[in-house]
């Protein structure tokens, strides 16, 4: 189920990192907090990620390492000794994905219903798929000047995830250190 979650939520964070339609590359930090119902404080982690038009890579380097690799139409996982695995049956998440970077709102409306936050400059995202949906409540997207700067991702149970974004130079050529993934 983990699993499962870290492929959704790359897909996710495609989505957050290909809100607009600006150019593809994309790179920066991010920070996490999930808070869990009947805890007050929440779990934190943070890193870097890389959007490139082939692959995202999304590298958790606080409290611990992970990387989320998506390339070539797979979703891998590399855990702090360095082993990769892919993820099997990520295919649905890739396919939303390409949608997702090409910007093709025709594609995530058939995923999404998509309407205006009451806070500017937030869209909410109301997943149809039954697997998003069995997971998240709803999604709310925060954009500034074409990137997006905040995602909050509602779960069923009351808890939720807060992702914020810092955002690099844009990235030239491949930066990432997983280009032996195949």
């Amino acid at each position: 189920m983990i699993r499962l979650f870290l492929v959704c939520l790359g897909c996710l964070l495609t989505t957050v990192i290909s809100a607009s339609e600006q150019p593809l590359d994309k790179a920066g930090k991010f920070s996490q907090e999930k808070y869990f119902a009947g805890f007050s404080k929440p779990f934190i982690s943070s890193g870097v990620f890389v959007l490139e038009p082939e692959q995202l890579k999304w590298q958790v380097t606080k409290p611990i390492t992970s990387t989320l690799l998506i390339k070539n139409g797979q979703v891998y996982v590399e855990d702090s000794q360095g082993d990769v695995v892919i993820q099997p049956g990520a295919a649905p998440f890739v396919n939303l994905l390409q949608a997702i970077i090409t910007h093709d709102l025709g594609a995530l409306e058939q995923q999404f219903t998509i309407a205006n936050d009451t806070q500017a400059g937030c869209s909410l995202l109301l997943p149809k798929d039954q697997l998003l949906s069995q997971l998240f409540v709803s999604f709310q997207l925060c954009a500034l000047d074409g990137n997006v700067q905040q995602v909050r991702l509602n779960e069923h149970n009351n808890n939720y995830t807060i992702i914020h974004f810092e955002y690099t130079a844009p990235v030239n050529g491949s930066t990432t250190d997983a280009t032996e993934i195949n």
